[in-house]
């Protein structure tokens, strides 16, 4: 159904679910996942001259390959791209450019004065988009793993990929992690998850 997804992303916390939504579909069809991120060229003109150019450049690369890691981290094909012009009008045309099937697209859900004055560019995509469009919710965190049980199925997840099938007993809550306990036949292990991505690392 889906072979090609495209997913812009703004680096605006909450993006995180935006691709964990995206990366569940290219999961279930096999689909590569195409990562945007847009320099808006009204904002750089207005620090043209000031030396802040190359900060736009560097945070797009890191807002498209926070997402990128996420993908590769599932084991789905990622592609990424930094591009300038104004954020909506052209991720449509990256859209047609590469045939996509499918943008998943987060969006603030601004409503009311603020829409009328601001607009929002996930509205602008929806109207103009050669493809269907998947408009999800930002909120208010990047933390995708929320509890202990999130964690817990992650970690077992990640063992069962590795072979191990070692019982899940607990998982803590630390700092910027989740570190889950699990045992098989008298080994131990420590599973560390990443509230934000989902990766794990595993530790005998």
């Amino acid at each position: 159904m889906y072979e090609r997804i495209l997913v812009p992303t703004d680096g605006s916390v909450g993006s995180a679910h935006v691709a964990l939504q995206a990366i569940d579909l290219a999961e279930t069809y096999g689909a590569t996942i195409h990562v945007l991120h847009v320099i808006d060229e009204k904002v750089r003109g207005l620090v043209a001259g000031f030396g802040d150019e190359e900060e736009f450049e560097a945070r797009g690369r890191e807002a498209a390959e926070r997402v990128a890691g996420m993908a590769r981290n599932h084991g789905v094909d990622v592609v990424t791209a930094i591009e300038d012009g104004d954020p909506a009008q052209r991720i449509v045309d990256y859209a047609e450019e590469i045939d996509a099937d499918l943008i998943v697209s987060g969006t603030h859900g601004r409503s009311g004065v603020e829409r009328r004055l601001i607009g929002s560019v996930a509205e602008r995509i929806v109207r103009k988009a050669p493809c269907p469009v998947m408009t999800v919710r930002l909120p208010e965190t990047d933390v995708t793993v929320e509890d202990e049980d999130e964690a817990m199925d992650i970690a077992r997840k990640a063992l069962a990929q590795e072979g191990v099938d070692a019982a899940v007993s607990a998982a803590e809550r630390q700092l910027s992690v989740w570190v889950v306990d699990a045992e098989e036949d008298g080994d131990s292990y420590l599973i560390y998850v990443d509230p934000v991505t989902q990766r794990t690392s595993i530790i005998t």
